[in-house]
């Protein structure tokens, strides 16, 4: 694991997410309290949750996929791209969960 911080590493992870095809949008994945106390002092966090719990670092992200995509390989791919981010990731749990069918437009 490198010296990366979770303030500047999640938000590389939030990019390399988003920059997944198949990806529709990205929620907060971060505990509900954590994204209230966020918004009251109006500070600006990734929306990928990132932990260090005993030198072991893990990472969820919550993600909508379109409902014409095939979501296991959508969210398969979301894994491989946080994994690849920094070697901040190597070794680390890597999280998706799929939040939301995205209906596409008509």
């Amino acid at each position: 694991m490198t010296d990366l911080t979770t303030a500047a590493f999640a938000p590389r992870i939030d990019l390399a997410v988003t920059a997944t095809e198949g990806v529709r949008e990205m929620y907060s994945a971060r505990p509900l309290v954590a994204r209230a106390v966020e918004r009251a002092v109006d500070a600006e966090g990734s929306l990928a949750a990132v932990e260090e719990v005993d030198g072991a670092r893990s990472i969820t992200v919550c993600i909508g996929v379109s409902a014409q995509d095939d979501t296991v390989a959508v969210a398969s791919a979301v894994a491989a791209a946080v994994r690849g981010t920094d070697d901040a990731a190597a070794g680390a749990t890597v999280r998706v969960r799929v939040g939301r069918l995205v209906a596409p437009a008509t």
